[in-house]
Formats: structure tokens, sequence, C-alpha cells
């Protein structure tokens, strides 16, 4: 009888150390920044240019990720989530983050925390996928600002890039580049435009350690390959162009990329020399200081036209 009862003691014991390990968790946040030829993003400032040769400036970047996933060394996935739920089974809010330039905040992703150990791979939805993109899904802003008109599919948008750049006439042109929803040529069929981002990652989760991760979208690459995408084409409403929405899509394939804390330095220093020498030119060729803000950079623009119409 004794040894049946040390027998079930040990087994009893073995059990809870199973799984005090298996409850070994560590905390993880994601990061997420911008950059536009090699550098951070500034923004309200058009000093930008594409492979199509259009010049432009962003004003802000708003969007959505979903359904983010960490794959471990056994090749399993693991769901991540919303801090705030902390081990509560997953609804499609916990699992959707808001990201807004406006909203600094919303630029550190703080994640539930997940078992300790290596991982290799991560992966995302850019923007939300047909279980996920339900019109009310959100009551409150700014996430419910993205809403997608029920016309032309419903839902949400996946971003809303907006900005600014010189048209072909000379002028300052609205840009939006809106991502969602899309339909065929005979509006008779909704085409769901989201799609997943894999990443290979070396990152080794511990309890101690403030465990993050780097994410950079690279703005330029949503315009170049294998589309040009040349906003005098496309012009400044794409959310009925689904060609537009495609080719957008395309482009996607890289416009994600995970960093270390190193490249983060590199981008940022070349965001100072670009903006060092951008200040520099303007200082010198503006009438008056602080001219160059992009409140007025359509006056000047006009100015030049009117005087290239009075040489001709």
């Amino acid at each position: 009888m004794k040894k049946i009862q040390l027998i079930i003691l040990l087994l009893t014991a073995m059990v809870a150390a199973s799984c005090n390990k298996a409850e070994r968790n560590g905390d993880l946040s994601i990061n997420v920044g911008y950059a536009v030829n090699d550098a951070d993003l500034v923004t309200d400032t058009l000093c930008y240019s594409n492979e199509a040769g259009n010049e432009f400036m962003i004003t802000e970047i708003q969007w959505f990720i979903s359904k983010m996933e960490l794959q471990n060394e056994q090749g399993e996935w693991i769901a991540l989530k919303h801090r705030d739920v902390g081990t509560a089974t997953p609804d499609a809010t916990s699992r959707i983050f808001y990201i807004d330039t406006n909203i600094p905040e919303s630029q550190t992703l703080a994640l539930a925390p997940i078992h300790i150990g290596r991982y290799t791979k991560l992966r995302f939805v850019f923007g939300l996928d047909e279980e996920y993109n339900k019109t009310g899904l959100f009551s409150d802003p700014p996430e419910a600002n993205m809403f997608w008109p029920e016309t032309l599919g419903g839902g949400y948008h996946y971003m809303k890039l907006n900005g600014r750049f010189v048209n072909a006439e000379n002028e300052l042109a609205p840009l939006n580049v809106h991502l969602g929803i899309g339909q065929n040529n005979s509006q008779t069929k909704f085409i769901h435009n989201h799609f997943t981002v894999e990443l290979p990652i070396d990152l080794t989760i511990s309890e101690s350690t403030d465990n993050q991760i780097y994410i950079c979208m690279i703005i330029d690459n949503w315009f170049h390959s294998p589309n040009l995408y040349d906003f005098n084409e496309w012009g400044s409403a794409i959310m009925q162009n689904q060609a537009a929405q495609q080719a957008l899509k395309e482009n996607g394939h890289d416009v994600f990329v995970l960093q270390n804390v190193e490249n983060q330095n590199d981008i940022a220093m070349k965001k100072d020399d670009i903006l060092k020498g951008f200040n520099g030119f303007m200082q010198k060729a503006a009438p008056k200081p602080h001219f160059w803000t992009w409140e007025n950079v359509k006056q000047t623009l006009e100015q030049i036209k009117e005087n290239n119409k009075k040489r001709s």
C-alpha cells in the first residue's frame, strides 16, 4: 500500500513539474517602423520620389495586421494576441492590431506571454481576411473610422496610406493608397486582397529578457516590383479599381522586413542625413525660414507653372 502511495506521489510530482515547465512564458513586444529610400519615414515633407518618377510626401499611414503567429522548432504555429486578453481564448479583436502613425503608442504591439524557447518564423495577414473582415466588428474610433463602404464589399480598409504627389500638371494632388476589398470588372463578385506575410526569424523567448521584434514597412516597395506603380496612371481614388489593388497586393511581397537594433540605428542615421541635405537645400532655395511646408508647396508649384507659361 505504501509503495502504491509513493508511486502516486512521484507521478503527481512529475506531472506538477511538467506543468510548471510548460507554463514558463515570456512577454513579447513588436515594434513597428517605416522607411522610405533607406531612411526613416519623415511625414508632411515633399522629399520622396518613386521609380516611376513621382515626387511625393506621406502624411499618415493607418493599417491592420491580424492572425500573427510564431513557429517554434517543432513546427507548431503559436497564435499571438493582445496582452490584455491574458490566456483567454482569442476572439477576432484579440488577434487584430490597428497601427496608426498618428498614434505613437500603436507602433508597439504588446503581446500576451508565449512559451519560452526558440522560434524560427513569423507570419501574419496584412489587412483582414474573410473570417475577420466583418462590418460592425469595431464600434469605436479609430478602428471604426477604417470602415469600407458596404457597396464595395463592407468590412474595413486594410490600409490608408495618405499623402500628396506632384501630378503630370505639376500640381500637388491627393495621394490616397487605400487597400481593401475589390470587385471584378462586371462588379458581380468581390475580391479579397489581403495577403499573408511569412518571414524567417531567429528568436529566443526567455522569461527574464525584454523580448522584442522590429518590423519595418518599406514604403517605396509598394510602388515598384513586380509592378511599376505610377501615381499619375492610377490616380488618387483606387477603392473601386481592382487592377490597382491587385498591383499593390503583388508589390506587397517584400514590403515588410524584420530588423535588429543595429539596422534601426543605421536607418535613423540615414534619415538624419536625408533631412540635413534636404533642409540645407531648402534653406538656400526658400525665400523665408520654414517656407517649405506642404501647406504652401501647391501655391509654389502653381507659381512655377505660371512662370513656365509666360516663358513659352
